[in-house]
């Protein structure tokens, strides 16, 4: 579940991002120390969606592997495509 919130929150603002376009592409970069699995991740972000936008856009997940980067335990939404 600790995913879904995640997810709501990235969606909301690729949406703000993305300016009242459709979004079509996602890249999100996962923290070596975030605790989020990106399996669960792009299953949720598939989930929501296409049940909030009627689609799922594209979606890259990478995966940092430095715990000492200042976003390593979250999740950032790196770019937006519209």
């Amino acid at each position: 579940m600790h995913e879904m919130g995640l997810v709501r929150d990235l969606l909301r603002r690729a949406e703000a991002a993305a300016d009242g376009k459709a979004v079509s592409g996602l890249r999100l970069r996962v923290g070596a120390l975030a605790g989020v699995d990106p399996g669960y991740l792009r299953e949720y972000i598939d989930r929501e969606t296409t049940t909030r936008w009627g689609h799922s856009p594209k979606v890259e997940i990478v995966t940092a592997e430095d715990p000492t980067d200042p976003d390593a335990l979250g999740v950032v939404l790196v770019s937006v495509e519209a």
